[in-house]
This record gives C-alpha cells, sequence and structure tokens, in this order.
C-alpha cells in the first residue's frame, strides 16, 4: 500500500471540507496565525465569512510528514521511523494496543476532506501538497495517540471516532 505524504513548513496542518477549502486565507489573513495559537495537539479554528465562520481543524505544529490511513480513519504524522514501510507497520501492530487517548474536538464532517500546510491558502495548495480523505458524513470526535515500537520507530495518530448518539 503505497500512501501520499505532505509536509508543512513548520506550522500546524489544517484539516477542511474539500468544499470550503478556498475560503482558507492561509498566511494571507489571520487563518494561518489563528491554526498557531491553538494549544494541545489539535483545535478547531473558525474560517471563511465573519457573518457565517466555518471549522477548520487544526493539526498542531510539529513539522512532520503526514499522511492519511483509510483503514483507521487516522491522519498520522511521522515522528521517527527508518521508512514510511516501518511507520505504516508499527500504527497498524499497535493502534489496538493504545491504552490512553487524548480527546480533541468534535466536528460536524459533509463530505471530503482536504489536508495541507495552514500557511498555504486553500486556492493554492498543489496536487502534492494536498491530501484528499473521503469520510462518511457524520459527526466525529478526534482522538490522539504515540504510537511507538521498542526501536525507536513513533507515529502520532489522530484518529477520527464517529459520535453515536
Amino acid at each position: 500500500m503505497s500512501l501520499a505524504w505532505i509536509e508543512s513548513e513548520g506550522g500546524p496542518v489544517i484539516v477542511v471540507e474539500e468544499s470550503l477549502r478556498r475560503l482558507w486565507g492561509g498566511y494571507t489573513n489571520s487563518d494561518y496565525d489563528n491554526a498557531c495559537e491553538v494549544e494541545g495537539y489539535t483545535g478547531l479554528v473558525p474560517f471563511g465569512e465573519p457573518s457565517a465562520p466555518c471549522p477548520a481543524l487544526a493539526i498542531n505544529d510539529i513539522p512532520a510528514p503526514t499522511t492519511y490511513m483509510d483503514e483507521f480513519h487516522a491522519i498520522v504524522q511521522w515522528i521517527a521511523a527508518p521508512s514510511d514501510s516501518r511507520l505504516v507497520e508499527v500504527v497498524r501492530g499497535g493502534i489496538d494496543f493504545v491504552n490512553e487517548w487524548e480527546d480533541g474536538p468534535v466536528v460536524q464532517v459533509n463530505g471530503r476532506l482536504a489536508v495541507f500546510d495552514a500557511a498555504l491558502p486553500g486556492t493554492d495548495a498543489r496536487a502534492d501538497e494536498l491530501l484528499l480523505v473521503d469520510v462518511e458524513p457524520a459527526v466525529y470526535r478526534l482522538r490522539t495517540a504515540d504510537i511507538e515500537s521498542d526501536t525507536g520507530t513513533c507515529a502520532r495518530v489522530h484518529k477520527l471516532d464517529r459520535v453515536i448518539e
């Protein structure tokens, strides 16, 4: 399985609905600054029209290659690994054994998600700087955990868990 990876220039990665990506201003307005203000692993940042803001999900600013693993509904950040295949192997082997997930925000997802460097205006993100993620429309809670191996491989996993009402 080959995964696409993106990277930020050192700041947060942003997750927005693909249909709203054009509204993300990145460094051209306060959107990027607001994303940088998120404390903890993740947080919601309002963007778009001030009269009707949309929520963006900011994944805090560790400059790490980032991918999406559909089988776990998870955004995965590469903290340390000799190869992407080793990182994926550690995530697959460890995700079911995480004892403690840190709860993040709850977000309504209405369609395909775009994941990219928060500094970029949404209209400027090129295909190689962008992950497009098909997620079933629903309400999700983001949960974060680090998954490590005894050989020093480490991934930060941000899992979209569906909220059952």
